[in-house]
């Protein structure tokens, strides 16, 4: 399969309407749709997750009512495959907590004429604030490939996450 020359409209269409759903309590259920039954694979604060129904157990699960979502950049790829490797840095607010900036990573596979999210991983960017001049958090992805008895780095996303303070 050829790469996809619309991975960036592609991208950003999606990410779109997956935080649209996601930020609607009525709507997330509805997530369950973009997973796939077995396949699908989320990690989120670190919890490994696998199939839809387990990723929506999870997503349900979470107790917060509003979402002020604020996205700053989206990092797409094509993949080799005809899927699609997208990078989210933004900066979220749930009910009355402080924002908080996250790094969230999708991986799209097509099927069809459409698309699932194999790969899905978030991540808040927490940090200690106390410094006068702290560091600059970051966000890398490395999407690795077998190589003989090696691996080869076929994708690499790199993005600071800087935000608009204003």
């Amino acid at each position: 399969m050829a790469l996809n020359a619309q991975y960036e409209v592609i991208g950003k269409g999606f990410v779109q309407q997956y935080y649209a759903m996601f930020d609607d309590p009525a709507q997330r259920p509805n997530l369950i749709n973009m997973y796939n039954t077995e396949s699908s694979f989320m990690t989120f604060e670190g919890l490994q997750i696998q199939g839809a129904i387990k990723i929506m157990e999870k997503l349900t699960s979470l107790t917060f009512q509003k979402i002020n979502r604020i996205i700053t950049a989206i990092d797409s790829q094509p993949m080799f495959d005809g899927g699609v490797l997208i990078n989210v840095l933004g900066r979220l607010q749930t009910d009355e907590d402080q924002p908080h900036a996250y790094i969230q990573t999708f991986v799209l596979k097509p099927i069809g004429t459409s698309f699932y999210v194999q790969h899905d991983i978030f991540r808040l960017a927490l940090h200690n604030t106390a410094d006068e001049d702290p560091p600059h958090a970051f966000s890398q992805i490395f999407v690795l490939k077998p190589l003989g008895n090696s691996f080869f780095c076929q994708h690499d996303i790199f993005r600071l996450g800087i935000h608009d303070s204003a």
